[in-house]
C-alpha cells in the first residue's frame, strides 16, 4: 500500500505566496495554449509535468525556423509551429490530464549524470525537524522519475564549495518552512519529502515536494526516526549502495543487507570483514569467501541488489541460547483506532543453526524463560521486559501517524549480548499462529479477542 499526495499546482501556489521558499521554486504554470506559448516565448527548454502523476514527463527545446523538439522518455519528434506543437502534445502526450509548465533549468551533474538531495522532514511532538537526507542519482535524460541509479551520502556528492557555503542548512532551512507551510493545507500528514536539484551556478531549486509512506522498510525508518525516544533503539541504517557497504565494514566490521520490500527473512545476507583481510557473505546457511572486497561486490549484486531495492544496516550481535542467536516478536494491539496501544503478546524465536535469521526457527518460547537461559551477561529480566514494551508501544504510536487505521503491529526486538534491546522492523500483518505453539495459551487468546473486538466495533460503526 502507497499513500502518495500529490497535486503538483496546488502545493506551488501554496508555497510560491512563501517569501523565503519563492526564490527555489521554478516558474510554474497550468498548461494550456495560452501558457505553452508563452513559456515558450520566454525560455528556450520546458518542462511539463502531469498534476497527479510522477512517471510522465516532457521536455519541450524551442529550434531554429520555429521547431520543436519534444521529448518523452526514448521517444523524440520535431514538430513545425508552435501551435502545431501544442496541438501535438495535446492530441499524443497530455492524455486529457491535467498538466503544469515549468522552466527548464539546466542541472549541475554529477560524471554526466543528474542528481538530486532528497529531504526527509517529520513532525515530532508538534514541530518538524529533518530526519534524513541523501542524495540520489537520477536516470540519464529528462525522465525525472521516481527511479534511482545510485544513491550516497549527501557528504560525498555536494561539493566541498556548496559545503562551505551551508548548502545543506538552506535545504534543511527551506524543507522545514515548506513542512510547516503545507502543514496549512495537508493538517493530518507528518512526514515531508522534499528533492532538491543544482543549478549549475550551485543553487538549489525544489524539484519535488510530497507526503509519501509505503510499505517499504526504508520509508518506515524515516518515520520512526521521527520519533526522538526511539533513536537509541535504531540500528544505523541506509539505502544500500557499493560504495556506502566499505564504510559500514569499515566502522561496524559487518553488516546486514536486506530487501527493502520482503518478509520472513526472504534475500537477507551478512556480509563480514574478516580478521586477515577477507570478505565473507553468508546468506542462508551458506557462507560464501571473497579474497577482494571487488569480487564480493560484484556478486552482490549479481545474487542481490540488481533487481530489488536494498537496505544496509549494522549487524547486531543478538544474544544467544547455545550458540543459537533469538529475537523477540512483539504484538502491539488496540481495540479500536480511539483505542490505547498495548502489548498482549511476547514470544521468542530461536534461529536454527547456521542461520542468521529467526524467521527459520529451530524453536519458541516465553521470554521470560529465553532470557534466563540467554548469554546476556547483564540480567535484569524485569526492567528488559518493561523497556522491551514501551519500544514496542512507541514504535506504534509513531507508525499510527501514517498507518491511522491500524489496530495491529507485530514488532520484532533483538537482545545484544549485553541486554540493550534493539528495535528490528515491524510487521502489518503478522503472524499470529505461532502463538498457539506455547503450552500456555493466555496470549493467543488475548490477540485474538483484541482481534474479535475490534473487529465487532468496526461493524458496528
Amino acid at each position: 500500500m502507497v499513500k502518495v499526495i500529490n497535486e503538483r499546482f496546488s502545493k506551488y501556489s501554496h508555497l510560491v505566496k512563501v517569501e523565503e521558499i519563492a526564490p527555489f521554486l521554478p516558474e510554474t504554470a497550468l498548461l494550456n495554449a495560452h501558457s505553452f506559448k508563452d513559456y515558450t516565448d520566454k525560455y528556450v527548454q520546458v518542462f511539463l509535468r502531469p498534476c497527479h502523476d510522477f512517471k510522465i514527463n516532457i521536455l519541450v527545446t524551442s529550434l531554429d525556423e520555429n521547431q520543436y523538439l519534444i521529448e518523452t522518455g526514448s521517444k523524440k519528434q520535431i514538430i513545425s509551429g508552435k501551435e502545431e506543437a501544442y496541438q501535438y502534445l495535446n492530441n499524443n502526450l497530455l492524455d486529457g490530464k491535467r498538466f503544469i509548465i515549468q522552466q527548464s533549468i539546466p542541472r549541475a551533474q554529477l560524471e554526466e549524470k543528474d542528481f538530486e538531495v532528497r529531504v526527509y522532514a517529520a513532525k515530532v511532538s508538534s514541530i518538524w525537524s529533518i530526519t534524513e537526507k541523501i542524495a540520489r542519482i537520477t536516470p540519464n535524460g529528462y525522465s525525472f522519475v521516481d527511479e534511482v541509479v545510485e544513491i550516497f551520502p549527501v557528504s560525498s556528492v555536494l561539493p566541498q564549495a556548496l559545503c562551505d557555503r551551508g548548502i545543506s542548512s538552506i535545504l534543511d532551512d527551506i524543507s522545514l518552512k515548506a513542512a510547516i507551510n503545507l502543514e496549512e493545507k495537508y493538517p493530518n500528514y507528518n512526514t515531508v519529502i522534499l528533492d532538491f536539484f543544482f543549478d549549475q551556478l550551485g543553487k538549489p531549486w525544489v524539484n519535488e515536494i510530497r507526503y509519501r509512506f509505503s510499505d517499504g522498510k526504508w520509508d518506515w525508518h524515516q518515520v520512526l526516526r521521527g520519533e526522538r525516544d526511539l533513536l537509541p533503539y535504531l540500528p544505523e541504517t541506509y539505502l544500500y549502495h557499493e560504495k556506502v557497504l566499505p564504510q559500514y565494514l569499515e566502522v561496524y566490521g559487518s553488516c546486514v543487507i536486506k530487501p527493502n520490500l520482503s518478509q520472513w527473512g526472504l534475500g537477507m545476507a551478512l556480509i563480514s570483514k574478516l580478521e586477515d583481510q577477507t570478505f565473507e557473505i553468508h546468506s542462508e546457511r551458506n557462507k560464501i569467501p571473497f579474497t577482494t572486497i571487488k569480487e564480493m561486490l560484484l556478486t552482490i549484486e549479481d545474487r542481490f541488489t540488481s533487481k530489488k531495492s536494498y537496505l544496509i544496516q549494522e549487524e547486531i550481535l543478538l544474544a544467544t541460547i547455545k550458540d543459537c542467536p533469538f529475537d523477540i516478536r512483539v504484538m502491539v494491539q488496540r481495540e479500536s483506532v480511539n483505542s490505547h496501544w498495548v502489548v498482549t503478546g511476547k514470544m521468542t524465536r530461536i534461529a536454527a543453526k547456521g542461520f542468521i535469521v529467526t524467521n527459520v526457527a529451530k524453536a519458541i518460547s516465553t521470554v521470560e524463560d529465553a532470557l534466563e537461559a540467554s548469554s546476556i551477561t547483564n540480567k535484569s529480566v524485569d526492567a528488559l521486559l518493561w523497556e522491551i514494551d514501551q519500544i514496542g508501544i512507541m514504535a506504534a504510536k509513531q507508525l499510527e501517524k501514517v498507518y491511522p487505521d491500524a489496530c495491529l503491529w507485530g514488532m520484532d526486538i533483538g537482545i545484544d549480548q549485553y541486554g540493550k534491546p534493539w528495535f528490528i522492523e515491524a510487521n502489518l500483518v503478522p503472524d499470529i499462529a505461532i502463538f498457539r505453539y506455547l503450552p500456555d495459551k493466555t496470549m493467543y487468546k488475548r490477540i485474538r479477542k483484541y482481534i474479535r473486538e475490534g473487529r465487532e466495533k468496526s461493524e458496528g460503526q
